[in-house]
């Protein structure tokens, strides 16, 4: 049998605090052989990425230190090593690729001279060599004219191309195991995907390992080979990633999957999120961990710790009751047990897995003719003023009581148009229409009294409020300017909110950094619907939450929605999300809308070959779905956007008309709309 190139073996990690010595790994156990792709998944506070920082004993400058266990990659124990050793070790024989490149990089320094440093570290050879060295990998990681990257600086590159720099940097030294921290989270679906391809061509080709770390099922369905779960600090299942998926032990994977969005879910029915959250460091529950936010717990559940068992055929779980687990349906449980998934995520309200209301159009909310957003870029001292068109030339209807989605890659303008929306900065060109009344920012009297129909929910809750107030005073601002409560009123309003959004009332007098990303946002949610607007814009709002927050958010702005009669835009690059809480969406690219149709029928029957390409690179898409409409490259400049339909240069479909002619935005079909000069 071959020797596994990692063997991680009863890993215990503690982290230093103020409040003392917290443990935040408790003896995890796990394996890679050569050339296998093994996925460590859970929630945010799981231990995913400590214990991946471990690896490499990056943990010791982060307060934390191997308090038991060992790690041994190749003949090499890494927690007995001192730290001169193991950093001979890092980039040649393991590397990472971090979670935010921008971070990680130095941004007062250009992309090759941080490659070549990297390289200058583990061999001595003349710097022009490693210079052209440098390009070679940007070239083979997909970036176009690596020379001219090279000399630029971190600030200058895309999201997905500084992700790629970061990865030619992690090869840089040849590794033998690539660690992969979140690699695509904070990418467009059409980035993951040439990422996510990018990640397993290395890996046939250089014979790498990879150790995976991520929040995304589908991610790690298309990727691993075997599949690692964690939860608050402990393994709570292992297996092969078809096994673990396709057949779980533990009710907290059951829990994990239940809450994914899915293309065979129905449209507008609850997600089954898991209730509650991890618990922090200090208070971790006696026996198993995840008994409190369980519904299979019994007594002996809160007692003791279930040992991780093996099941048969190298598959592991810690659970007392994993056959019966294994054997109740999926969401379901035998005789004796409650329910799998607590009653309240379980069962929708009254009406949420009706079919969608046809919204007519004779009685829209918003409106939106022609709208434009141009920003002037440069200029003075001989050089050339340029434009970039960020909203260019967008109309849309939006009902009363209508999600509208709106999708595409970053950069395509989808932020700016719902700034646009709500009139928080001018249009260049074009008209919004509140309830039939143009909005503009030159009326102040009709704009303010507008303010208060008209709110919106962040993508960053906690870098859009004061960090010096509480939470009460946030929630209570929009009250203080649009209405008369006295302070003994805006208080107990305030605590009616806190509680309407799934958080106590007591806890107004705490601070945002002591809650957590997904009570972040439920109480950015609470300021948005505090003096009852008619409509939202939710901005990316679940985009950066774990699948599991992300269901609970999800079921909150539908239970909101049906209880105050909101009408809302919802904005994110989680197609599935999308899909499942809009009643029609619209695709945009490069400042255009390209298709606008209701959810079912743009999933059904894409028109356009953008979104195609959009659909077919959700992790899980079947291959040859994928290998017919994957999309090359990144989006254009929007200061010089291409001639003809924008999508052309990208479009595997392109004619000579797709690059001359641009395509007006028709209808195709009952309230389906797409620029395309060959619609699907």
């Amino acid at each position: 049998m071959t020797q596994p190139l990692l063997e991680v073996k009863d890993l215990t990690i503690d982290v230093h605090t103020p409040r003392g010595t917290l443990t935040a790994v408790s003896e995890i156990s796990f394996d890679i052989a050569p050339g296998e792709t093994v996925c460590l998944v859970g929630e945010s506070g799981s231990g995913k990425t400590i214990a991946s920082k471990a690896i490499l004993r990056l943990t010791d400058y982060e307060n934390g230190s191997i308090a038991g266990g060992s790690i041994r990659l190749g003949d090499d124990f890494i927690d007995s090593l001192p730290q001169s050793a193991v950093r001979g070790l890092r980039g040649r024989k393991a590397a990472m690729i971090f979670q935010e490149p921008m971070a990680a990089f130095d941004p007062v320094f250009t992309i090759g001279s941080q490659i070549v440093e990297t390289m200058a570290a583990h061999r001595r050879e003349r710097k022009s060599k490693l210079w052209a060295e440098g390009a070679q990998l940007l070239r083979r990681v997909g970036i176009p004219e690596p020379e001219l990257r090279m000399k630029q600086y971190p600030g200058e590159l895309s999201g997905g191309m500084l992700q790629r720099a970061m990865i030619a940097m992690a090869l840089s030294g040849e590794p033998e195991l690539l660690i992969a921290d979140e690699p695509t989270t904070a990418l467009d679906v059409t980035i993951q995907a040439q990422i996510l391809e990018l990640l397993s061509e290395l890996k046939q080709s250089l014979g790498m390992s990879i150790l995976l770390i991520t929040h995304d099922l589908g991610v790690a369905a298309e990727m691993a080979d075997r599949i690692v779960v964690l939860y608050a600090g402990r393994i709570a299942e292992q297996g092969t990633a078809a096994e673990v998926l396709g057949n779980p032990r533990h009710p907290y994977t059951i829990g994990l999957l239940n809450a994914v969005a899915t293309q065979e879910g129905r449209r507008g029915e609850r997600l089954r999120a898991i209730e509650g959250s991890p618990p922090g460091l200090a208070e971790m529950p006696d026996g198993c961990r995840f008994h409190p936010r369980c519904a299979w717990a019994t007594e002996r559940c809160r007692s003791s710790v279930p040992p991780l068992s093996e099941q048969g055929g190298g598959r592991f779980a810690a659970c007392w009751h994993a056959d019966e687990v294994a054997a109740a349906p999926r969401g379901g449980s035998p005789a004796g047990f409650a329910s799998a998934v607590p009653a309240s995520t379980s069962a929708g309200t009254p009406g949420a897995s009706a079919a969608p209301a046809e919204f007519s159009a004779s009685r829209p909310l918003l409106e939106a003719e022609n709208l434009a957003k141009h920003y002037p870029l440069g200029g003075g001292w001989g050089r050339p003023k340029r434009i970039l068109r960020a909203v260019d030339g967008v109309s849309l209807s939006i009902a009363e009581g209508e999600t509208f989605g709106l999708v595409g890659e970053s950069g395509s303008g989808k932020s700016t148009l719902g700034r646009l929306l709500l009139q928080l900065e001018p249009q260049t060109s074009g008209e919004v229409r509140f309830r039939g009344e143009a909005l503009t920012l030159r009326d102040q009297a009709r704009w303010r009294q507008s303010r208060r129909d008209l709110q919106i929910i962040h993508q960053d809750p906690y870098g859009t409020v004061d960090p010096r107030w509480n939470i009460g005073e946030i929630i209570a601002e929009p009250l203080r300017a649009h209405t008369s409560l006295g302070a003994a009123e805006r208080r107990e309003r305030v605590g009616e909110l806190l509680e309407q959004v799934g958080l106590q009332a007591a806890w107004q007098n705490r601070y945002p950094h002591e809650f957590s990303g997904g009570q972040r946002q439920r109480i950015g949610i609470a300021r948005a619907i505090a003096v009852n607007p008619r409509f939202v814009l939710a901005d990316e709002a679940v985009s950066a939450l774990d699948v599991s927050v992300q269901a609970q958010i999800v079921n909150l702005l539908q239970d909101l929605q049906q209880k105050l009669g909101l009408t809302s835009v919802f904005i994110a690059h989680g197609l599935q999300v999308v899909r499942h809480i809009s009643d029609r969406i619209g695709v945009m690219y490069l400042g255009k809308l390209m298709e606008v149709a209701p959810g079912e029928e743009l999933f059904r029957n894409p028109a356009h070959p953008y979104t195609r390409a959009l659909l077919s690179s959700i992790p899980g898409t079947s291959a040859a779905n994928r290998e017919s409409f994957i999309v090359k490259g990144e989006i254009p400049s929007p200061t010089n956007p291409p001639a003809g339909c924008r999508f052309h240069t990208r479009c595997p479909l392109a004619t000579d008309l797709c690059r001359n002619v641009e395509p007006p935005l028709a209808e195709i079909g009952s309230r389906h709309a797409a620029a395309c000069h060959y619609p699907s």
